[in-house]
C-alpha cells in the first residue's frame, strides 16, 4: 500500500485512463472535421472568449506548475498560492480552462467531450491520492479538503 506521494501524483493513471478516448477524438476530428461541430459556437464572441479563457488557463497552468515544482517536498502539504484556490490546480488549468477554451475556439463539441472525459478520469484516479494524503497529513489535510474545492478554483474559499 502506498504511503507517500510522488511528484506526478495520479497523472500517469489519469493519462492511461483517458488516452484512448483522446486519441480516438483526435482521429475523428482529423478524419471528420465537422463531427460534433457546434453551430451556435461559431459567433465571434465565443471564439474571443475561448482565447481569453485559453490565456487564463495557460497562465494558471504555468503559475501552478512553477509553484508546485518550487514547493513540493515529501511530507509537506502545499496549501498556498494556486493550491489555496483549488486542491488540484494543474489538472484544473487543463480540464476547466485549456480544453474548454479550445472547444470554444474550434467550435467543437468533441473537444469539449475530452474535458468531460478527463474530468471523469480525474474523479476516478484522484481517489487513491486523496486516501494517501489523508493518511499522511491527517487532520491538516481534512481541514484543507473541506476549505478548498477539488478542481474548480474559487478565491472566496481560501484555506487559512
Amino acid at each position: 500500500m502506498k504511503t507517500s506521494m510522488t511528484l506526478f501524483g495520479c497523472g500517469p493513471k489519469l493519462a492511461l485512463l483517458c488516452l484512448p478516448y483522446i486519441l480516438l477524438s483526435l482521429t475523428v476530428m482529423y478524419r471528420y472535421p465537422e463531427f460534433l461541430k457546434s453551430g451556435f459556437l461559431e459567433y465571434p464572441f465565443f471564439k474571443y472568449m475561448g482565447f481569453i479563457w485559453l490565456v487564463l488557463g495557460i497562465i494558471f497552468w504555468i503559475y501552478s506548475a512553477v509553484w508546485f515544482l518550487k514547493y513540493f517536498k515529501p511530507g509537506r502539504l502545499i496549501t498556498q498560492g494556486p493550491f489555496a484556490l483549488c486542491r488540484n490546480p494543474i489538472y484544473s488549468s487543463i480540464i476547466v480552462f485549456i480544453i474548454p477554451a479550445l472547444a470554444l475556439i474550434f467550435h467543437s463539441g468533441l473537444i469539449f467531450s475530452v474535458a468531460l472525459v478527463l474530468y471523469l478520469g480525474f474523479k476516478i484516479s484522484i481517489h487513491g491520492e486523496t486516501i494517501i494524503l489523508r493518511r499522511i497529513f491527517g487532520e491538516e489535510y481534512e481541514i484543507y479538503e473541506k476549505s478548498v474545492n477539488e478542481i474548480f478554483p474559487f478565491p472566496g474559499r481560501q484555506f487559512k
